[in-house]
């Protein structure tokens, strides 16, 4: 159970999968993602990543464009930028 005045979100579910990141400037990070929902993800790296900047998530020969919602050291959450287009794609994680 949320407190109140939690903001209401999709449900998401566990996951431990191996991706990478690739950042603005280029670099690319290992990742897990470490929960999805139908629009996004948690995901775990040893970088902070930028907040409010679009990256890549890539797993294995697929990617998707992501904007990093928040960020902290150790994790970061990530929203899809067209999770209706790449809908299948977070579909194959669950």
């Amino acid at each position: 159970m949320r407190p109140p005045g939690w903001i209401e979100r999709e449900e998401r579910e566990p996951v431990s999968i191996g991706a990478s990141i690739v950042l603005p400037d280029g670099r690319s990070v290992p990742a897990t993602i470490r929960d999805v929902s139908a629009n996004g993800c948690c995901v775990e790296c040893e970088e902070v990543l930028p907040a409010a900047q679009t990256v890549q998530l890539k797993l294995g020969d697929d990617s998707i464009q992501a904007e990093v919602r928040w960020a902290l050291s150790g994790a970061a959450g990530l929203r899809l930028t067209n999770p209706n287009a790449e809908g299948s794609w977070v579909s194959g994680l669950r």
